[in-house]
């Protein structure tokens, strides 16, 4: 629970009256490997503050290739932010690679946050900012950078992600063979 309050509070500041709002109106939820979190074609209602744990966020092709766009972990949110935000059908699935632990916020408590936080639409409004500046150039880093490269930011943003999921997912992920990770990995 800290976590997020941590999180939040890094933001915007936030009340003791309202952190204790949070606290009394969300919930750990723990995930297991392999489990859903969110589905494609369904409104996602809740977002997940990651505790524990690493998803996967993916889309899908009309041929139902996946496409991994980005891995969630400790200390972000794991939510279709589109779909939460405008009670749209999601376009991806978020799915657990790992056992996770979240605190999970339905749609209801979102609301309830947003009408009793004072700050609290600027600190989400903020994330949310921070969030799509990170997921821009990471997807733009993915066009111009080589496999090396790729892996090698990979590295430096996310450490404990390479030896937590299986290679099919990083090749996936970064967009080149599992032979050619297990090059670069070799040459480490």
């Amino acid at each position: 629970m800290n976590r997020l309050i941590t999180k939040l509070n890094s933001v915007l500041p936030i009340s003791l009256e309202e952190q204790n709002l949070i606290e009394n109106n969300i919930n750990l939820e723990t995930i297991n490997k392999g489990e859903i979190y969110s589905e494609r074609g369904k409104i996602c209602r809740k977002l997940g503050f990651v505790l524990d744990g690493v998803f996967k966020v993916v889309r899908t092709n009309s041929n139902d290739d996946e496409f991994i766009q980005y891995f969630t972990t400790e200390g972000h949110f794991a939510v279709d932010i589109d779909s939460f935000t405008n009670k749209t059908p999601s376009k991806e699935y978020i799915k657990a690679l790992t056992r996770c632990s979240v605190l999970r916020i339905t749609d209801n408590s979102f609301k309830l946050f947003e009408d009793k936080i004072v700050n609290f639409s600027k600190i989400i409004s903020l994330i949310k900012e921070q969030a799509l500046l990170e997921k821009y150039n990471l997807k733009s880093e993915m066009f111009v950078d080589d496999a090396l490269t790729k892996y090698n930011k990979l590295l430096q943003r996310h450490p404990s992600i390479i030896q937590r999921i299986p290679q099919n997912q990083i090749a996936s992920f970064l967009g080149i063979t599992q032979y050619t990770l297990s090059r670069i990995r070799a040459r480490k």
